[in-house]
């Protein structure tokens, strides 16, 4: 089978929060669903749906470092996330998180590998995910 060229990788992202670039992030999940209704009438399927509400959210591993100077999660105003996916020579994918919240903090220290002391940042999408 052919190689058919590099595929992203993790040094090809870029996460900003609150406008700044965040360099010891470890990971980063989002995630947003749609809550679909079925409607019933005479018969055991669905005779047509209705769209509910939109829910969106995430979460940050960052190194303690990265938390520090990230400052109080909790007295920020609603920020965007701006995560880019960028191929050498390629175009850059962007996906903009609008108008987050921190919700959730947990700290951790694991001695595996590499001692690293982390922070875990939940945080709720009030604006929606733009797609660039």
């Amino acid at each position: 089978m052919p190689i058919n060229g590099r595929y992203y990788d993790w040094e090809n992202i870029t996460i900003q929060a609150n406008g700044q670039t965040l360099a010891d992030v470890l990971s980063i999940e989002y995630e947003d669903s749609e809550k679909v209704n079925a409607i019933y009438g005479a018969g055991r399927t669905p005779r047509g749906y209705t769209k509910g509400n939109w829910e969106g959210s995430g979460k940050l591993t960052l190194l303690r470092e990265e938390y520090e100077r990230l400052g109080d999660p909790y007295t920020m105003g609603p920020f965007d996330i701006v995560v880019s996916y960028s191929k050498d020579g390629g175009s850059t994918s962007t996906d903009t998180l609008k108008d987050c919240l921190f919700t959730k903090r947990s700290f951790s220290g694991v001695e595996q590998d590499t001692e690293k002391i982390t922070v875990e940042l939940e945080f709720i999408i009030l604006g929606g995910i733009e797609r660039s």
